[in-house]
Formats: C-alpha cells, structure tokens, sequence
C-alpha cells in the first residue's frame, strides 16, 4: 500500500509561511484544538499536568510526521485527529517519540475493515480467507484503525479495550526487528520481562486451553505478541484487573508506560 507524505494538522498561525524545511520544529497543536480532542478522551482528562504536557508535545510530534488517511468517506476534523494522534501516542508517555520510528501513515477506516489472508500449510496446500478487522499494524507500513471502534473505547474506558493502544503495542515489538511480545528494553530489565512475560503466557494460555474463565481477553492466548498488545490495553482501560490477572505483566507496564490514568 504507497504511503503519502505527512503534513501538520493543525498549526497555530505564526511562522507557517515559512518553508519546512526552514522551520524549526513542528509547530504547536492549537489551545482550543487540544482542549477539544482532550475534553472527548478520558485518558487525556485523568492525565496529570506534566504527562498532558508530554503527550501533547509527542501528539504534536506525530501530526508532522505522520498522515492520517480517512477511507470510505469517513471526515476527520481537527479535534478528531489530535485525538487519534494523542490515543496512538498513550503509549509513548515513558519510552518516548523514538516509538514513532519506521512508518509514516495512519488509516482510518469508518467501521471495521475486511483483508484477505491466505497461507501455505506443510503440505503445500494454499489457504485463502478473509478476516474483519477493528486494527491491524504492518510492519514498516501504516497503522490502520476502525474509527468506530476508537469511539467505542472512548464510550466504555475502564471495559478493557483501547484499540489504538493495541496496535501501537505492536509497532513498540516490532522496533527491534521481530515481533515477539518484546519492545527494545534494556539488557538488564529484558532478561526479567522474558522470564516474567514467558511465565505468565504460558499459564494463561493453559488456563485458555482448558475452557477455565480468565479475567482478560482470551485473545491475548494467540500468541505472544497479542499477549503483550492485550495486556498493554488493559493496563490502560482496566489495570486493576490486569494487576489481579497477571501481576508480573502489570509491574512491567507499568515500568513500560508509567501509571495507567486511570489509575489514580
């Protein structure tokens, strides 16, 4: 899919007449524009001054460096796209802008989207289907999102679910160049996390497998990958529960992204 060039929305008047490549830096998101798209995000209202301030400066950072691309008829108004800027960036609040490296587009569907899969079995049998989807993430590629499903999540904040922060979960795997449930972490902490992360997977797939209830998304079963991406929604939208199903896993979000806003 041909990606296009990013461009800033929304600048404050000022130096805008200048060519980019004289400008300094991006240029600010608007007080009244950021007030709308925080006053329609409850994760933006519960952050405190200094992480508002922070996520407004990497929102700011990922209006000029990326596109955003509404399909299907679907129109984005200001607000609204500082807001998708500001949910995709949640996660960047601690390992900051680096997480925005090796893409430069963001989709946005108005519903969920369907794509065409196909796969060779070990007998040499191609398979063919087609999956809905509410989000998907490609490596080196764009981000792509279900408009509704973004404003689902915005509804119902604490039910465990923030899209957005799913597939920004893994574009942070993927920065190290396989997407293995693993962002780049230091040497030290790594060693802790596989282990933690290894331990805690493995008995709730166990759990998955045996039909016994499980306190998170069984999605997050699927592979190691989703468990972290799962588990990184739930340390937004619901982190006590993710504390009281999977404690290991909770202590490194919250090492990884800082307090969950609605933690306090």
């Amino acid at each position: 899919m041909a990606q296009l060039p990013a461009r800033d929305v929304p600048l404050t008047a000022g130096r805008s007449w200048l060519p980019r490549w004289l400008q300094w830096g991006p240029a600010p998101i608007e007080d009244a524009t950021w007030r709308d798209a925080a006053d329609a995000t409850p994760w933006i209202m519960r952050l405190d001054e200094p992480r508002a301030t922070r996520l407004r400066e990497l929102s700011t950072r990922f209006l000029h460096e990326k596109t955003i691309t509404p399909l299907g008829g679907l129109a984005l108004d200001d607000a609204q796209r500082v807001q998708l800027a500001a949910l995709c960036c949640l996660p960047l609040l601690e390992f900051g802008a680096g997480g925005l490296r090796g893409w430069s587009q963001l989709i946005v569907y108005p519903d969920a989207f369907r794509v065409n899969r196909s796969h060779v079995d070990s007998a040499g049998v191609l398979h063919e289907w087609e999956d809905e989807l509410i989000g998907e993430a490609w490596d080196q590629g764009p981000l792509i999102l279900s408009w509704a499903d973004v404003q689902a999540d915005l509804d119902e904040p604490d039910a465990g679910y923030c899209v957005a922060v799913h597939e920004m979960a893994h574009k942070l795997d993927a920065l190290d160049g396989e997407l293995d449930g693993t962002p780049p972490l230091p040497t030290a902490w790594l060693r802790d996390w596989a282990g933690d992360f290894q331990r805690e997977y493995d008995a709730f797939c166990q759990r998955v497998d045996r039909g016994r209830a499980v306190a998170i998304d069984p999605y997050a079963a699927e592979s190691p990958e989703e468990f972290f991406a799962v588990a990184s929604e739930y340390h937004f939208s619901s982190p006590q529960r993710l504390r009281q199903a999977l404690p290991s896993v909770a202590t490194h979000l919250q090492r990884l992204y800082g307090a969950s806003p609605l933690d306090g």
